[in-house]
């Protein structure tokens, strides 16, 4: 996954590789939620914390219903050993790693991988017919949209031209759902990545190093592949208040 932008964060960047400033101010309204805000695990009223009971989140639009599907990050040391045929480049030509012809493949799909070695790669541009890949550091599960890192269960990869990148997005599918770190789902993720095949419609949740069919998500009963969910956008105060909780998570300085 490639390209990626945010909402809630002022954005500018040099040239294709990606550089970030980014500033954010919590309205006293945003400030003062979150200095009362708690978290009860397996509480089913999923966005508690906000001080808010309602069916759905505060500041929130309807977008519709969406087919879901999963996307991880590969680890290749649970990959099939092979000759290692195949050279991952920087965009300047620098060798970062040989890899399987397969893998290599799988990782242009999804589009961040743990090498053998513990370094984690992202896809970065294409050049001359072929991808490139950045050496990322302090993004355990990699990168998405330009300055965010990947957050299993959080990051939602979405057509730009459907979901504005950034967008604090509620799945009300992940609501209640535990996850691996015992925390249960509230419901919130962030449009920060794109994909090739997110068109329209479709949204991709990121579940970390899990599998794209059995994972966490599809395992609960309430999320499956192409079933079709409501989503809705997030902005204001809700937004504000969100992105602060979560920020530190997605946060990504190169």
């Amino acid at each position: 996954m490639i390209l990626r932008g945010t909402l809630l964060v002022v954005m500018e960047s040099s040239g294709t590789h990606p550089r970030f400033m980014r500033r954010w101010t919590l309205s006293f309204l945003g400030t003062m939620v979150l200095m009362s805000a708690s978290l009860t695990p397996g509480q089913a009223s999923h966005y508690s914390w906000l001080g808010h009971s309602s069916e759905v989140p505060p500041n929130s639009t309807s977008l519709g219903t969406f087919s879901p599907t999963f996307y991880r990050v590969l680890d290749e040391t649970r990959w099939p050993t092979g000759e290692r045929t195949q050279e991952l480049l920087t965009r300047e030509g620098q060798l970062i790693a040989r890899v399987t012809p397969d893998f290599r493949r799988q990782l242009d799909t999804e589009g961040s991988a743990r090498l053998r070695d513990g370094r984690i790669v992202n896809i970065e541009e294409r050049v001359g017919g072929g991808m490139r890949y950045l050496i990322v550091q302090g993004a355990p599960f990699g990168v998405g949209a330009p300055g965010y890192r990947l957050v299993p269960y959080r990051t939602i990869a979405v057509d730009p031209r459907r979901i504005k990148l950034g967008t604090v997005l509620y799945v009300p599918a992940l609501v209640g759902i535990t996850l691996p770190t015992g925390e249960v789902h509230d419901g919130f993720g962030f449009a920060h990545d794109t994909g090739r095949g997110i068109i329209g419609n479709r949204i991709d949740v990121f579940v970390g190093f899990e599998g794209d069919r059995d994972n966490t998500l599809t395992r609960s009963g309430r999320i499956e592949s192409q079933e079709r969910i409501p989503v809705y956008a997030i902005d204001g105060a809700t937004a504000r208040a969100v992105n602060a909780r979560f920020a530190r998570e997605f946060t990504w300085h190169e």
